[in-house]
C-alpha cells in the first residue's frame, strides 16, 4: 500500500497544478478505456449543457484541462467554460452522481482527490462521495459515454490519466 505521501507526489509528478491558466497549462484527461483518443469534453448546449461526456478527440476548449491544487484536494476546470466553471457532480435527480461544470463554490464536489494507480494512471473521487466512489464512465444506454460516479472497482473506466 502506498503512503499518503507517496500518492501525492505520484500524483503531482502525473498533473500539472497550475495557478492562472495560461494555454500551455492545459491538458487533455481520458480513461485507460478508451484512450487519448476519446478524452473528456464538454457537452455544448441542449438538455445536457455543461455535462462532461466522453468524445473523440478534435480541438475543442471543452477537451482541454486545467488542475488546480485547493488546500489538499484539486478543481478541474476547462478551457471552454474558464477557471469559473468546475467540475461537480449532480446531487439528487435523474441525473445524481453525474459529473458536470457547474459555478466553482464552496462545494465538496468540486473538490477532487487523486489516487495513484499503476503506470502513471489515477483514479479520481470527491470530498462530496467519498473515496468509495471513482469518477467513471457508462458503458451503454441513454447516458453512453458519460461522466459519473460510481462504487470504485477495478475497471479500466476509472483510470485517468492527464497528457
Amino acid at each position: 500500500m502506498k503512503t499518503i505521501t507517496a500518492v501525492m507526489a505520484t500524483a503531482l509528478s502525473l498533473l500539472t497544478v497550475a495557478g492562472p491558466a495560461a494555454a500551455a497549462d492545459y491538458k487533455r484527461l481520458y480513461t485507460q478505456w478508451q484512450g487519448a483518443e476519446q478524452p473528456l469534453d464538454i457537452v455544448n448546449g441542449g438538455k445536457l449543457d455543461n455535462y462532461a461526456h466522453l468524445a473523440k478527440a478534435g480541438n475543442f476548449s471543452g477537451q482541454q484541462w486545467q488542475v488546480t491544487k485547493d488546500g489538499g484536494s484539486y478543481r478541474l476546470t476547462t478551457a471552454f467554460r474558464g477557471d469559473k466553471m468546475c467540475l461537480d457532480i449532480n446531487n439528487g435527480g435523474a441525473l445524481n452522481n453525474f459529473a458536470q461544470l457547474t459555478p466553482c463554490g464552496d462545494f465538496s464536489g468540486q473538490l477532487w482527490n487523486m489516487k495513484a494507480a499503476d503506470d502513471g494512471w489515477v483514479k479520481l473521487t470527491t470530498e462530496f462521495r467519498g473515496a468509495k466512489m471513482c469518477l467513471d464512465i457508462v458503458n451503454g444506454g441513454a447516458q453512453d459515454g458519460f461522466a459519473h460516479l460510481a462504487k470504485c472497482e477495478d475497471v479500466s473506466g476509472q483510470f485517468w490519466k492527464l497528457d
